[in-house]
């Protein structure tokens, strides 16, 4: 069984990078050996930051930082080393890492395609050329997958709203979760502060948030961890929300996250489509309160371990808010019943199901 090299061609660093090795780390940890990845020309960051792992050399092939811009032509170049890995070894299966911009591989081999949301499906403001594209290129890789595997039943019933004759060969494995960091930052911060983790853009609805935090004392504050830089339009937003000294926008590793998730008064999570929704885990695994949307495969992850907040009643959040702030016993059980929670999602069982499913397609 071989990995491809997609999602660390396409990604610098990002959720669906990050559970792609995670994966690859339990395989070789519950001992299932007969697998590689072809990890290509690349610029990913977590990929990188597994180099010196036992796993990497055991299992890597064709691994090359290229230390540049993404471009076609290295696309074109990476496709047609994984066609010559897969001709000239025994590879019975290959494992999409995301779904590729060209195909190249033997019409005979069987392919597996994880979904990891289907957004793009489904949005009505999702237009243009690149959407299109974006939508043709998911719809092309999944009608020729052998397998398909959904991270959610939320994402599965999505798949059978769209793509209903795929579903006879979908099956659903959500992600596990871990502690991201055993050595997490100290954060010391003046003030209390709530915590938004990723992109902010399109239903990620970070924009709720704004006049939620308006709602707060003015010694509670908002950290933006990753997502990039504010935009424009996000400045112009929070200086007329009069919030522009209470949000900040910062990044760093696992240990800077794990850091912020301890010491956050909780995670944020108002988006309006996930297809899994692993912050939500991570914050629980460091003992961080969370407040999602109940919405697609969030309430599915976060169970009753999680407080939900209707994704367009700012007042809603600013309650939740305000309570994790005011009421310690309440913050105590949230944490309880986090690490709890976040259990239930291991990655060896993951790998488990996944080298099942690898079985016996390869038989």
């Amino acid at each position: 069984m071989l990995f491809s090299h997609d999602i660390f061609a396409a990604q610098v660093t990002g959720g669906v990078s990050r559970c792609m090795i995670e994966l690859m780390r339990a395989l070789d940890g519950v001992g299932y050996r007969p697998w590689q990845s072809f990890t290509g020309t690349n610029d990913n960051a977590l990929l990188a930051e597994e180099r010196k792992a036992d796993w990497f050399d055991r299992h890597v092939v064709g691994h090359a930082s290229r230390g540049g811009r993404r471009s076609a032509l290295g696309t074109l170049a990476n496709e047609r080393q994984l066609r010559r890995i897969v001709s000239g070894s025994g590879t019975r299966v290959v494992h999409r890492t995301y779904h590729p911009i060209v195909d190249l591989l033997p019409s005979r081999t069987t392919v597996v395609e994880t979904v990891h949301d289907l957004w793009d499906m489904v949005a009505r403001d999702e237009a243009g050329p690149r959407a299109t594209l974006r939508r043709r290129m998911k719809r092309k890789a999944l009608e020729r997958a052998d397998s398909i595997i959904c991270v959610s039943q939320s994402t599965l019933n999505y798949l059978g709203d769209t793509l209903p004759t795929l579903v006879s060969r979908a099956v659903v494995i959500p992600h596990g979760t871990r502690r991201i960091s055993d050595r997490p930052v100290a954060i010391d911060r003046p003030r209390p502060f709530f915590l938004f983790v990723g992109k902010r853009d399109r239903y990620k609805n970070f924009s709720i948030l704004i006049p939620a935090l308006r709602g707060l004392p003015q010694d509670a504050d908002l950290i933006c961890f990753g997502g990039g830089a504010f935009s424009n339009e996000e400045q112009e937003a929070l200086a007329q929300a009069g919030l522009s000294d209470r949000v900040r926008q910062l990044g760093g590793n696992d240990d800077v996250l794990a850091g912020y998730y301890e010491a956050a008064c909780a995670l944020l999570y108002p988006s309006k489509h996930e297809g899994f929704g692993l912050p939500l885990l991570e914050a629980m695994m460091h003992g961080c309160p969370v407040v999602a949307a109940p919405l697609t495969s969030l309430p599915e992850v976060g169970g009753t371990a999680a407080l939900y907040a209707d994704a367009d009643d700012a007042d809603a959040w600013t309650d939740h808010m305000r309570a994790l702030m005011e009421d310690g016993d309440m913050r105590t059980r949230m944490i309880a019943a986090g690490h709890v929670r976040g259990e239930r999602f291991s990655w060896v069982g993951t790998a488990q199901r996944h080298v099942a499913l690898y079985e016996d397609l390869a038989s």
